[in-house]
């Protein structure tokens, strides 16, 4: 951290000792939801917020000199095929976001990704480039962090999202579907009378936890709730997002055209 910068509220406190761990845990998620990650230079620029997800998952210490042990497991055990499928996405990652590319190289993606294949049980399953993402943009001075981020969201988290079949992706759209036929009954008849299940239009938003939707400055701020709050609530986030095009949704013929990519 900037130590010549003035901290806000959030800084000091997480700088601070907290005497009862879930006391202080309960009180930074209210600070998040009542003041945000908001610094004068604005919401993706947020020096602390690392520390903060980390603080949040109890995401324990991971060395640099571990992850370059890693590493070096990995260049030396990967087999190309995984290779060159993890640097099938990362090219791709977030790729008209020049604000991100600045921050974060792909060479970073691929190690980060190549350490989370050796350690993960299934390897290097398709989405990980884009959940990484907002992590490597936030720990982008230090990729142990951002590994140990991601590993930490993949295996206590979020574990069935990255199993060979996405199980849990599946069941977070089946939810799609239940909650919106809950909160909006006549908006979720009109997409089901057009054979539009979550399935169809929201998997990208479910396996990334909305991390596909630009832009990464309100990602950013989304996953703030999420990691305070649960990553279950990223369905009701995809729910919220079809409401607010619901009017532009329910006059067109053809919603897919909208759904296709989900609007800012």
């Amino acid at each position: 951290m900037d130590k010549g910068r003035k901290k806000d509220s959030i800084e000091q406190f997480i700088s601070s000792p907290q005497l009862f761990l879930d006391n202080g845990l309960s009180q930074l998620r209210y600070m998040i939801l009542i003041e945000g990650l908001l610094t004068p230079e604005g919401y993706d620029q947020c020096p602390y917020r690392s520390y903060v997800w980390s603080i949040l998952l109890r995401v324990p210490t991971f060395t640099t000199k571990d992850y370059l042990h890693l590493l070096a497991q990995a260049e030396e055990n990967l087999s190309s095929e995984l290779l060159a499928k993890i640097k099938n996405d990362t090219f791709r990652t977030l790729m008209n976001d020049k604000k991100f590319h600045a921050k974060v190289g792909e060479d970073s993606l691929v190690r980060i990704l190549s350490c989370i294949a050796m350690v993960n049980k299934v390897g290097y399953v398709q989405g990980l480039n884009v959940l990484l993402a907002p992590i490597a943009y936030c720990c982008h001075k230090s990729e142990p962090q951002a590994f140990a981020l991601l590993h930490n969201l993949i295996t206590y988290h979020i574990p069935l999202y990255i199993t060979p079949n996405l199980d849990g992706v599946h069941t977070g759209l089946s939810l799609v579907d239940v909650v919106l036929k809950i909160i909006d009954p006549v908006l979720s008849e009109y997409l089901d009378s057009k054979f539009l299940k979550a399935k169809i239009y929201a998997f990208p938003s479910i396996l990334t936890l909305s991390g596909c939707t630009p832009p990464l400055k309100s990602v950013l701020k989304l996953w703030d709730l999420l990691f305070a709050y649960g990553f279950h609530m990223n369905i009701l986030f995809v729910v919220a997002q079809l409401i607010l095009n619901r009017t532009e949704l329910l006059n067109n013929q053809q919603p897919m055209k909208i759904l296709r990519n989900f609007p800012n």
